[in-house]
């Protein structure tokens, strides 16, 4: 079966606990499911996801000052 493909791009931060350790694991991923582990524990497939939110563009510019403030490009 052939799922469309979303409309539109999205990010979304998800935040899990670890079943088998108890610690929290933060995940930001796109709208495929693909992702990157920002800390916490690899995942197992253990975790309780605790929340979720998907990122909005007022959400990804606040966070964008923030990284290039702490790491800005270089010119």
């Amino acid at each position: 079966m052939n799922v469309p493909a979303p409309s539109a791009k999205t990010a979304t931060l998800s935040v899990f606990k670890d079943g088998w350790t108890g610690g929290t694991q933060l995940s930001i991923c796109d709208e495929t499911g693909s992702g990157f582990r920002v800390c916490g524990p690899k995942f197992n497939g253990s975790g309780t996801l605790l929340i979720k939110r998907q990122l909005t563009q007022r959400d990804a510019d606040e966070i964008r000052r923030y990284l290039d403030r702490a790491f800005p490009k270089e010119s």
